[in-house]
């Protein structure tokens, strides 16, 4: 696959844009005459980390629409520069994956779609820095995005389940807490999330409990391991994690979509104990 550039007229910030398009596409539109229209002085390769540190301090803000978006189209502007910029291409990819996994499960398409064009750009950085973690890592979860969108059971067929199994566990050979344990937490939800005969309740929650050690804070973390006790009968320790989550302090400068999962949690908790509070 190669490196994609720039803007593509198919880009998949429609399924971000599309929640508040009206301001958004407003926004955005700004930021795209911005950086279309030449400088002075034009930019140069020497330009990028200046790019990134603000690309970075506005994901930092990504909960915001027009604050992650103003951050991806820094992130391609430094990839016009150095189109096979390692740093360049893992935090694009790493993008994809935020905006994919904003979706509902049920919304295929947008996974799919998203999940590819994230692959692509991982694809790339593995081939600047195979040895860099953040390459194989972003790779592995936009492919499961990508796994997701076609269903799970066609990825099997097409060899993806193998593939996404090495990259994640060459993340963890390089770095067992990256992420905050994020490879962890994919594997534990892979394993959940494979369909029987292949589905191994105990591998994921091995490697889940091994995740929220890492980072007891992150609310995904205790209710995929809620999730994947009650899928294997395990009603108390099932409880307590949804518990946990809902009660965490959390660290939302880290888990910026924290509400997200203490609401799950609060929903998990109201469906599978309705009698106890």
């Amino acid at each position: 696959m190669g490196v994609i550039t720039a803007m593509k007229s198919r880009s998949p910030l429609k399924h971000f844009l599309k929640r508040d398009e009206a301001h958004t596409v407003k926004i955005f539109c700004s930021l795209w005459i911005i950086l279309a229209l030449p400088p002075a002085l034009p930019l140069q390769a020497e330009d990028i980390p200046s790019l990134l540190k603000e690309g970075d301090r506005l994901w930092e803000q990504r909960m915001d629409k027009e604050s992650f978006n103003a951050s991806l189209l820094l992130y391609k502007k430094a990839l016009q520069l150095d189109p096979e910029n390692y740093e360049v291409n893992w935090r694009i990819s790493r993008s994809y994956f935020w905006l994919g996994d904003q979706l509902g499960e049920s919304e295929g398409e947008g996974h799919k779609s998203l999940g590819e064009e994230g692959m692509q750009y991982g694809k790339a950085a593995i081939q600047q820095n195979p040895a860099g973690v953040e390459g194989h890592y972003y790779y592995a979860i936009t492919l499961g995005q990508y796994g997701l969108g076609i269903s799970i059971v066609k990825a099997l067929i097409q060899g993806l389940g193998s593939e996404y199994e090495e990259h994640l566990k060459m993340v963890l050979k390089l770095d067992r807490g990256h992420d905050h344990g994020g490879a962890l937490r994919a594997m534990g939800r892979y394993y959940y999330k494979l369909p029987w005969p292949k589905r191994d309740l105990k591998k994921s929650i091995e490697y889940l409990k091994e995740a929220v050690c890492i980072a007891p804070w992150n609310c995904r973390g205790h209710v995929y391991l809620a999730e994947s006790y009650l899928k294997s009968g395990e009603k108390d320790p099932a409880r307590a994690e949804l518990m946990t989550a809902i009660r965490a302090e959390g660290n939302p400068e880290i888990e910026v979509d924290q509400q997200r999962w203490k609401e799950t949690a609060r929903m998990t908790l109201k469906k599978e104990f309705p009698e106890k509070k």
